[in-house]
C-alpha cells in the first residue's frame, strides 16, 4: 500500500514536472484547472480565490468587483496574437465589462484613434500619460463603451464597460478596473 502511495506521488510530481516546465511560477490552481479540463491561457495563473493573473504584465483579473461577476477569460487568437487575453464580466443589468491585456504592435488597433493612443501609452520619451480614455459606440453591439488604456509594465491593458442601447455605461468598471492592473 505504502509502494503504491509513493509511487502516485512520484507520478503525479513528474506529471506536474512536465506539464508546468513552461512556467515556474505555475500554482497548484492551475494544474488542478488544467486537470479538470478547464484550458489557462499561457502566461496566466488561477488563484485560488478565483481570480486570474497575467504573470509578465502583473494584471490581475479578480472574480468579481464593482458589481460585476467574472463569466470567462478567453486567450489568444490566430486573428489578435497580440491579445494575451481577456477577462469578460457582467453586472446582471445589461453591461458587461473587460479587462484585455495586449502587446504594443505599432498601428495595431480596432481603429486609426485606438493606435494612435497606443503610440502615446507607450512613449519612452517622458511623455506618456498615466492613462487614456475613449468612448463610443461598439461595433460589435450597437451599445455604449467607455474604454480606459493604461501601460502595465511594458504591457497594454484595456479596460472597457459595454452598455446596451445608446446610454452612457458605468465609468466606474473601467476607472476602478486601471486600479486593478498593479495586482
Amino acid at each position: 500500500m505504502r509502494l503504491a502511495l509513493v509511487g502516485a506521488a512520484a507520478a503525479a510530481m513528474a506529471f506536474s514536472s512536465a506539464v508546468c516546465a513552461q512556467d515556474n511560477q505555475f500554482p497548484l490552481s492551475t494544474l488542478m484547472s488544467n486537470l479538470a479540463g478547464n484550458s489557462i491561457p499561457a502566461g496566466w495563473s488561477r488563484n485560488l480565490d478565483g481570480s486570474f493573473k497575467q504573470a509578465d504584465s502583473g494584471v490581475l483579473c479578480p472574480k468579481s468587483f464593482q458589481g460585476y461577476t467574472m463569466d470567462n477569460l478567453i486567450g489568444p487568437s490566430p486573428d489578435r496574437p497580440n491579445v494575451l487575453g481577456v477577462c469578460v464580466y457582467t453586472d446582471g443589468a445589461g453591461r458587461t465589462g473587460a479587462i484585455r491585456v495586449r502587446r504594443y504592435l505599432e498601428g495595431w488597433g480596432d481603429d486609426e484613434a485606438t493606435a494612435e493612443n497606443d503610440k502615446k501609452l507607450m512613449a519612452t520619451d517622458g511623455s506618456a500619460p498615466p492613462m487614456l480614455m475613449r468612448t463610443g459606440i461598439s461595433r460589435r453591439t450597437g451599445g455604449g463603451r467607455v474604454t480606459v488604456t493604461v501601460d502595465r509594465n511594458g504591457y497594454l491593458v484595456d479596460c472597457s464597460v459595454t452598455q446596451l442601447g445608446h446610454e452612457m455605461p458605468d465609468r466606474a468598471f473601467a476607472l476602478y478596473c486601471s486600479t486593478l492592473t498593479n495586482g
